[in-house]
């Protein structure tokens, strides 16, 4: 679902206009950094030793079958892909508890969104840390995001009774910051609008000076 654009959503979703977005160089280093992690993950649950060493071989075997291999900026993505895996390696390693990598049916009123969180451990305690993963920098509005009040409300959906630590975990730097709950009815609530709209048709163009020219339907879309 486009929060920011409801008329992306229609060109996507209701006409079907995806115009090859899974298949892009971003999304396949995505998918290649994502099946590594969860690699890393299941070895360190089942007790086997998957360090940063394996961690990196395995990068190299699913770039070779999914990655954006001979692209003009293959090696930019294969370098981040790298550090993104050399943190989550470090990470992994100093964790005890299991994993839950599938997708979440959040029930919002009468209606459900899906969401797969991109990391959640459950300690042996029974903490359930849920985390969203970002590439870049610490920003202040980050935490402003309505998708952190969806995790939140996923996992206190999914493991009822359990204490629930929602975070940020930023690749670059390794550092992960609590996102205390806040505003989480407001937040919510722009799911449910754009679950009512899309229920009656309504898909109001948002222009955006810098998101706009980003996006595939930008000369199509007549905003």
């Amino acid at each position: 679902m486009h929060m920011d654009c409801p008329a992306r959503y229609r060109h996507e979703v209701v006409e079907g206009l995806r115009g090859g977005r899974d298949d892009t160089p971003y999304v396949q280093f995505h998918r290649c950094v994502y099946r590594t992690v969860g690699w890393l993950e299941s070895e360190r649950q089942a007790g086997r030793n998957a360090d940063l060493t394996a961690g990196l071989e395995r990068l190299q075997a699913e770039w070779a079958e999914r990655g954006p291999v001979g692209h003009g900026f293959e090696a930019y993505y294969r370098g981040a892909a790298e550090g993104m895996v050399r943190a989550m390696a470090a990470a992994i390693a100093g964790e005890v508890g299991t994993y839950d990598r599938q997708e979440w049916k959040v029930t919002l009123g009468t209606s459900s969104v899906s969401v797969t969180p991109d990391r959640v451990l459950i300690s042996p305690e029974g903490i359930v840390r849920v985390q969203r993963n970002r590439t870049g920098k610490k920003t202040k509005s980050e935490h402003d995001q309505p998708l952190y009040a969806l995790m939140r409300l996923g996992a206190q959906q999914r493991y009822p009774g359990k204490q629930i630590s929602v975070e940020t975990f930023y690749l670059a730097s390794g550092d992960v910051v609590v996102v205390p709950p806040g505003n989480e009815d407001r937040q919510l609530k722009k799911y449910t609008d754009a679950i009512a709209a899309i229920e009656i048709g309504e898909f109001p163009t948002k222009p955006e000076q810098r998101k706009c020219p980003n996006c595939t339907f930008y000369f199509s879309c007549g905003s």
